[in-house]
């Protein structure tokens, strides 16, 4: 059976061989052709950034988030809503009926207000992360983390 075969493997044989003991040459024109250039890789070169990190994080003094913080109902201007945070960490919601904020945190420049709805379909507890963009004796600009760029939360100190 392998005879019968032969005739037809002889040629590639023949090509098998011929390829393995030829030499691989350049032409003449490629070994001057400046496109060919041998570059070297230098992905694993360490690389050092000379630019220092700078952080936008602002310094929160958490005495000043006490207090009630309010803003006006969309499409009811003269309505206010918000929340109030206190010493203890409790936090209480102002003329919002469905959303009961229970507690708050600080972290840094992140507030962390935790809350759930009631009198609705979906009571599921949530923990609301906002960044603070601005505080001062009298504001308070929240930026959530859920939001889209650019958006943030307004409030105004309440007494």
């Amino acid at each position: 059976m392998l005879i019968k075969q032969l005739p037809s493997l002889l040629p590639l044989l023949l090509l098998l061989v011929a390829c393995k003991s030829k030499k691989a040459t350049v032409p003449e024109e490629a070994a001057h052709d400046s496109s060919l250039i041998v570059v070297t890789d230098s992905s694993n070169a360490g690389v050092t950034d000379s630019i220092a990190a700078v952080t936008d994080t602002l310094r929160v003094d958490t005495a000043k988030l006490i207090g009630k913080w309010i803003q006006p109902v969309a499409g009811l201007d003269k309505e206010m809503q918000g929340f109030q945070l206190r010493r203890n960490g409790t936090a209480k919601s102002i003329n919002m009926y469905t959303l009961v904020y229970e507690k708050w945190a600080l972290n840094n420049d992140t507030l962390f207000l935790w809350s759930h709805s009631e009198g609705v379909k979906d009571t599921a507890a949530v923990v609301d992360t906002t960044i603070i963009r601005e505080l001062s004796d009298t504001s308070l600009v929240l930026f959530p983390l859920k939001a889209a760029e650019g958006y943030t939360d307004r409030y105004r100190r309440s007494h």
